[in-house]
């Protein structure tokens, strides 16, 4: 484990390691994006964020609250529903237009569904493309500002399911046969491993996939109707409540994840030097090498090597085949 004191030490340093980050928040204006938008305030010396939210409206707090707490940064809100490719495109845009470089790309959107399928005016399952495909297009987009990053590489954090990879059905990676919840969570987890896998490979940026652990956050509120949310935050949560991550811890530690020197990229290491790679204290990646830019994590910051299915997933090829997949369903979406 990560000890907390550690954690905001190494925060409390982001002023001379890390002064004027920038960052993109891709659902940042509650829960765990809020929370750690608000450490990235609180600890660096001007930082400039961009904020992707669905409504200008619900930003105006956080917007206000991130300008009390420092105001020498600059935080801007673009307004998108990211669960369709093409806004996610405009935003992207956008932020190339203002930005030759970029520190963390932080993404956490999601929702909950106890329905079947519901796909989008461009035809992919909305849940499927809140937690896998609109990541992997703002991931895609920005690669060349992430890597453009001069203090140090840029780095991706996609908060979902790091560590729960399992079962995927390679036929069906879109899902457009077969859906259930489970179906859903499992590519949706499974899919964003193996391609942060394929992408360090070749790109000078690191990428982390964490599970957040129990956070409180409105994501049931959000996602459901008032008898159904009451439910779960009367009746649910307080039984969940005594093994929950308290919500500002959980944005220390994300802050932490996300600039951390123990999760450098690949590049920066020579696989045919391993005394030096120790040296470094880098972290294991999820292919169990160290410093190998792609790591699986959970809430305490400890990560660890994929396990079976995901070692089988690898020797299949399944990371370059999934990504494959992925730029070609999301190249015919935007036609």
């Amino acid at each position: 484990m990560v000890s907390l004191d550690l954690v905001r030490k190494a925060n409390s340093s982001l002023g001379s390691r890390l002064p004027n980050p920038v960052a993109l928040f891709v659902g940042g204006t509650s829960g765990i994006g809020r929370s750690t938008l608000r450490q990235l305030a609180l600890n660096t010396n001007a930082p400039t964020a961009y904020i992707v939210g669905r409504s200008e409206n619900s930003a105006k707090p956080v917007l206000k609250e991130l300008r009390q707490i420092n105001p020498l940064g600059s935080f801007n809100f673009i307004e998108a529903d990211v669960s369709l490719i093409s806004n996610v495109d405009k935003a992207c845009e956008s932020i190339k237009q203002r930005e030759k470089a970029l520190d963390m790309l932080f993404m956490t959107p999601d929702g909950l569904s106890l329905v079947g399928r519901r796909e989008t005016s461009e035809g992919i399952d909305k849940l499927f493309a809140l937690r896998y495909y609109a990541r992997m297009r703002f991931t895609q987009n920005l690669l060349p500002l992430l890597e453009a990053a001069e203090t140090q590489p840029g780095r991706v954090v996609s908060v979902l399911g790091g560590g729960f990879e399992g079962n995927i059905d390679a036929s069906n990676l879109d899902l457009e046969h077969n859906y259930n919840i489970v179906s859903c969570a499992m590519h949706s987890v499974t899919m964003t491993s193996l391609a942060m896998e394929h992408l360090a490979t070749s790109h000078r940026a690191s990428f982390v996939h964490v599970f957040p652990g129990i956070v409180g956050t409105n994501l049931y509120t959000n996602s459901f109707a008032p008898p159904l949310a009451a439910m779960y935050n009367y009746g649910m949560w307080p039984l969940m409540y005594p093994f929950s991550v308290n919500i500002n811890e959980s944005g220390q530690r994300h802050l932490f994840h996300a600039t951390s020197e123990l999760y450098p990229a690949n590049t920066l290491y020579n696989h045919e030097a391993p005394t030096t790679r120790a040296e470094t204290k880098a972290a294991m990646g999820s292919d169990g090498v160290l410093g190998s830019g792609a790591y699986l994590m959970n809430w305490k910051g400890e990560t660890f090597a994929g396990g079976k299915k995901m070692q089988k997933l690898r020797k299949r090829g399944m990371a370059h085949k999934v990504w494959e997949h992925t730029i070609d369903l999301l190249s015919r979406t935007v036609r």
